[in-house]
């Protein structure tokens, strides 16, 4: 057989029996680890008596620059098996839960100070401005259940600034 063709033939058969290994989930190093975003599973598979973790945040309609904001944080468990070692983490803030049980909502409140304008020349040079509005990423939450590790992000706010 020409050794070319037998190359090629090779490449292909380790090829396909890679994606087929990675495909069905075999691949991950780190366990049975699925990314979420809002509680939605991206692996597209929720198991049995697994949790589920939905995130979200809301904040104020508007806000002024120089002046403190509340956010209001949830974590709701819309799964059927109680979620472990819950980590909330942000720029901002830091909070743990050992346990939050199926059906069961987690809620917290969170300050936040907007800087102003001048204080934000301040701290990165005259060129930098205050963007409006006034963006706050989603915090992320790390937790385990029967089914391993799981990670999920809260939702992402743009608040108008009032000058």
């Amino acid at each position: 057989m020409n050794l070319k063709l037998f190359s090629l033939i090779a490449v292909l058969l380790i090829a396909g029996v890679a994606g087929v290994y990675i495909l069905n989930g075999n691949g991950n190093a780190d366990g049975n680890t699925s990314q979420e975003n809002l509680g939605t599973h991206k692996t597209g598979t929720h198991k049995p008596g697994s949790a589920r973790i939905v995130a979200t945040q809301e904040g104020p309609e508007t806000a002024k620059p120089g002046t403190n904001i509340t956010l209001k944080c949830k974590l709701k468990n819309d799964g059927e098996g109680p979620a472990k070692n819950v980590k909330v983490l942000s720029q901002d803030f830091e909070r743990s839960f050992s346990v939050i049980g199926p059906g069961e909502e987690v809620e917290f409140q969170v300050q936040l100070y907007i800087p102003t304008e001048e204080e934000v020349k301040r701290e990165f040079g005259d060129d930098a401005t205050l963007a409006n509005p006034y963006f706050i990423g989603g915090f992320a939450v790390t937790y385990r259940d029967m089914t391993g590790k799981h990670s999920t992000n809260a939702n992402n706010l743009e608040i108008p600034l009032k000058t």
